[in-house]
């Protein structure tokens, strides 16, 4: 799937670039560019890889709830190559986790429930937002 096709469709749809972009709704393989006034939305277990457009460049990531769920701590596992291993950070709703890209680089992130997660929580989400214009793939 091409950029185009994905801006297209997001068009189409009535979204405007300061709501939220869900994942989900871009197919496997496919890729785009975040505005920085717009939130990215992950679903737990998800694997995205974040892409930096411009250096320096740093994200915020926080857990939200999906409406009917309040939002929960969650885990993520960051794969950066600039990196000797993976790295694990647990992150808080009301302590959202920031991180700086290396240069122009990329790096990939799944987020999880923390251990003794409740099932309800399930509808929990992490939230992606850049200072800067940020391509996302799936």
């Amino acid at each position: 799937m091409s950029r185009v096709w994905i801006f297209a469709t997001l068009l189409m749809s009535g979204l405007s670039l300061a709501e939220n972009f869900s994942v989900e709704q871009m197919p496997i393989g496919a890729e785009v560019t975040v505005p920085p006034t717009a939130k990215t939305v992950v679903p737990l277990g998800a694997r995205v890889k974040l892409t930096s457009t411009d250096n320096p460049q740093t994200i915020r990531i926080v857990p939200v709830g999906n409406g009917s769920v309040f939002p929960s701590p969650i885990k993520l596992a960051i794969y950066d190559v600039h990196q000797d291993r993976v790295k694990y950070v647990e992150v808080a709703p009301n302590a959202p986790f920031l991180y700086s890209f290396k240069g122009l680089s990329t790096i990939s992130i799944q987020p999880t429930l923390v251990k003794g997660g409740s099932d309800t929580a399930k509808g929990v989400r992490m939230e992606i937002e850049s200072d800067k214009a940020v391509t996302v793939a799936r």
